[in-house]
């Protein structure tokens, strides 16, 4: 077992050290989420379904590596119900991470690859895998074609044809999203991400939005989800000061997760995947992201 998981078990340390045991990252001083903040609420807010709350393992990478079967405890332990690998499966075989997967009531809901893991021979590798870990969903991390109107034009026909093949495994294949697919053409103006949107096929192509990079872009991401909810089953939450590349555990950052999320119709429909691309403390973030995260209000659109 990890030192972190042997110092840290669920949220039991967390609350009786209290907020001054965890306030001291980096030389710095942190506000503690361990107890959330209240959170407004209003007639028909409604809680993140807590059935849907995932947790993204490239956040628990380290860990990982190291006890897989420790990490995905404290996981379920923290109170998760989904998770997303990212790359890899802690060492283990796609057989043997399932198996650690159902002992601790964890589904895996989707996992981000390579793009090269879906060309040539890899993609039936990838996709098996993805069937034997019982996914609904198999995706990249990034794209690698050119940030032109004319590079999202080939992607969006190269991610149409991964998507067809996933659906004949039974899968469904999405891409996630940084803060580069929002930028535009230096030449035609066009934004690159509308590109994907226009020309993918929407029964053969999803997105993961990330909400802390779309910020970083400067974008809303309001009214992307007014406009193509169902495009976008599964949503990165991810908290910091995304104007100043500054990321932190939910709960201590700027990202207005309730206004966000109050632009959805259908809660139900997506899978709310916490994640910290850095791991300074990261059976903290998982635990204290959690609570915050089922402290969190939103009224729906009607």
């Amino acid at each position: 077992m990890t030192k972190d998981l042997q110092k840290l078990s669920r949220r039991h340390l967390l609350q009786a050290a209290g907020a001054a045991a965890l306030a001291v990252t980096s030389g710095a001083t942190v506000a503690s989420a361990a107890i959330p903040a209240a959170v407004p609420t209003s007639q028909g807010a409604r809680p993140v379904p807590p059935g849907k709350i995932g947790f993204g393992l490239y956040t628990v990478r380290a860990m990982l590596a190291e006890d897989p079967e420790g990490t995905l405890a404290m996981l379920a332990q923290a109170g998760y119900s989904e998770i997303e690998p990212a790359y890899d499966y802690g060492n283990r075989t796609p057989t043997q991470f399932r198996a650690i997967a159902d002992d601790n009531g964890l589904r895996v809901i989707g996992s981000h690859h390579n793009p090269s893991d879906f060309r040539g021979d890899q993609a039936e590798v990838t996709l098996e895998r993805a069937v034997t870990l019982g996914q609904q969903y198999v995706g990249v991390s990034y794209m690698d074609g050119a940030q032109t109107a004319d590079g999202y034009r080939r992607m969006a026909d190269e991610m149409n044809q991964w998507g067809e093949v996933a659906q004949s495994y039974g899968l469904r294949w999405y891409a996630h999203l940084h803060d580069n697919e929002f930028h535009t053409d230096p030449v035609t103006g066009e934004i690159l991400f509308d590109i994907w949107l226009d020309r993918t096929d929407q029964q053969l192509v999803w997105f993961e939005m990330d909400l802390y990079w779309i910020l970083r872009a400067g974008v809303d991401p309001g009214p992307y989800l007014d406009a193509y909810e169902r495009r976008f089953p599964l949503l990165h939450l991810k908290d910091g000061t995304p104007t100043e590349g500054i990321e932190t555990d939910l709960g201590d950052g700027t990202v207005d997760f309730p206004g966000i999320l109050s632009h959805l119709r259908h809660p139900g429909a997506h899978s709310y995947i916490i994640e910290r691309d850095e791991q300074p403390h990261p059976v903290r973030t998982a635990n204290v992201s959690y609570d915050y995260l089922r402290s969190v209000r939103f009224t729906p659109l009607p």
